[in-house]
């Protein structure tokens, strides 16, 4: 893709909502109501369902004034491995709040979220998250740091062309075809 067709954002100007999940003790937590998504819930581009569940009640949620997730939204694992992996949050049927280690990241309607799950779990972006760690025993970014990762994006009338594009790709990694394949039927297309 030219360069002319992309522009280098940061997360923080793609970003309608950016901002960290709740802190939730032990003692806040129930057996059933809202459910609550941990940072072992994230895996590297997509939501790890969990049979051990953790919830809050409803009282809790007001009284802590938790901040809702909504399926389409990404979820940032601010702790490892490897900090910074992203997942799009499903439609699970049920409402939901996530841990103060994870970041909500709802893009602005004008991006694919999709195609930015895609990037946040690149190695270029990945990369960029690495400079920014503290911590010596648990390797860690903030959210201010968080915010600051950039991505190339292209222009929205180039993006649904890209989800295709991704979709051949995971389809073809299937496949295991030799390389020089998969590259002669990139450039076919």
């Amino acid at each position: 893709m030219s360069k002319s067709r992309l522009r280098k954002l940061t997360l923080k100007e793609i970003a309608s909502v950016f901002i960290d999940g709740d802190w939730i003790e032990k003692k806040d937590q129930s057996n059933s109501g809202i459910l609550l998504v941990q940072t072992g819930n994230v895996g590297l581009g997509y939501y790890k369902d969990k049979v051990d569940r953790k919830f809050v009640s409803e009282e809790t949620f007001k009284r802590l004034k938790c901040k809702e997730v909504f399926p389409g939204d990404i979820l940032i694992s601010r702790l490892p491995d490897p900090v910074g992996k992203a997942c799009i949050v499903p439609n699970l049927g049920i409402r939901m709040i996530t841990a103060v280690d994870c970041t909500i990241f709802r893009p602005k309607k004008t991006f694919s979220v999709k195609y930015l799950n895609y990037l946040l779990n690149s190695r270029s972006a990945l990369q960029q998250v690495e400079r920014f760690l503290t911590g010596s025993s648990r390797r860690r970014i903030s959210r201010k740091n968080l915010e600051k990762i950039e991505i190339s994006i292209p222009f929205k009338n180039n993006q649904p062309d890209l989800n295709s594009l991704l979709k051949l790709i995971k389809l073809l990694g299937k496949l295991k075809l030799p390389w020089g394949i998969q590259r002669n039927y990139y450039k076919a297309r």
